[in-house]
């Protein structure tokens, strides 16, 4: 997904861009169109200025284009649902391996516990800043904002 911005504002390493949800090719809501100005609702929400990591030194008033990488919603997918999956099994086997005595129920339910939250923490510092949504920049010549992300 793309869609066109103004830097609005820079602070420190971010630019806070305005993403305009008007406008586009007429067809964004439509069956086949390319969806492009939903970029500015990321999760649902009708924002309209996102702030981003600035890396490509961006002064208030420049056109830039936004969109997310290709490898975000997999690796934001695996970071959320496998990730904690993936603790909550290897703790309970854990646990299990672990346990003395014949009962194994109680310390595989407490490795799964501790397996799948240690794995969310681990997710949830791996994510970024607060606040920063995980699209970039890039430059675009001079292009008016609030295309259709094509």
């Amino acid at each position: 997904m793309r869609a066109r911005g103004v830097v609005s504002r820079v602070e420190g390493a971010y630019a806070w861009v305005d993403v305009s949800v008007s406008g586009g090719c007429g067809r964004c809501h439509e069956a086949g169109g390319c969806g492009g100005v939903n970029i500015a609702r990321p999760f649902g929400q009708a924002r309209r200025e996102l702030r981003l990591l600035n890396e490509i030194d961006a002064l208030p008033g420049d056109p830039v284009g936004v969109f997310v990488d290709d490898a975000v919603p997999l690796r934001a997918a695996l970071f959320t649902y496998g990730g904690p999956i993936l603790g909550v099994l290897a703790g309970a086997a854990l646990g299990t391996v672990l346990a003395t005595g014949g009962n194994t129920d109680l310390p595989a339910a407490l490795g799964a516990g501790a397996g799948g939250v240690a794995m969310y923490l681990f997710g949830r510092a791996r994510s970024g800043p607060a606040g920063v949504m995980p699209m970039k920049i890039e430059r675009v010549a001079g292009e008016p904002a609030g295309g259709c992300g094509r």
